[in-house]
């Protein structure tokens, strides 16, 4: 239906704008927020080092900002570790760090995820080898084409880089 034939609909039946606003305004703001999700497993390198890795991340992204939150367990409780969003996929080996824009590979232009305050803290965990970590960003991050600049993964770092975990988001 065309504009005019709904706003002669409105006038006809009663229904007024506020009808009209209400069934056209929800998905707009539904479109306006996402929430992806997925689950961490240790990759061939982290198994390999005696890691058995688990647990959970999730990004959510509104029109101007991008916060990740990530529940790490099988973690050594004596070591950092460095958490990040990646641009690929986890089968892809979690591709590069994702990147708003061209430019430094350090916050603000990634997001990097910490138990502290400092966002370059890294993921502390606790005694029994779990840690909780966050991140926020001002930036929305990509994920709307198969491009490798789109968020695809958040990576899980052991000291000194190597890629113990990671959790494709979903």
């Amino acid at each position: 239906m065309t504009t005019s034939h709904w706003r002669r609909v409105v006038a006809c039946t009663g229904l007024g704008l506020v009808g009209l606003l209400v069934s056209t305004a929800s998905p707009v703001a539904a479109a306006g927020n996402q929430s992806l999700h997925g689950t961490f497993r240790e990759t061939a390198i982290g198994a390999r080092l005696g890691y058995n890795i688990s647990g959970s991340a999730k990004l959510t992204i509104s029109s101007d900002t991008s916060t990740a939150k990530v529940n790490v367990a099988g973690l050594d409780e004596s070591k950092t570790y460095g958490s990040h969003l990646h641009n690929g996929t986890c089968a892809s080996g979690g591709g590069g760090h994702y990147q708003n824009a061209s430019g430094p590979a350090l916050p603000p232009n990634e997001l990097w995820l910490s138990s502290t305050a400092n966002p370059l803290g890294g993921l502390v965990p606790n005694n029994g080898g779990v840690a909780h970590g966050d991140g926020s960003s001002l930036w929305a991050a990509r994920t709307d084409s198969l491009t490798l600049t789109n968020a695809r993964s958040i990576v899980v770092h052991a000291p000194g880089g190597a890629r113990i975990a990671c959790a494709d988001l979903s």
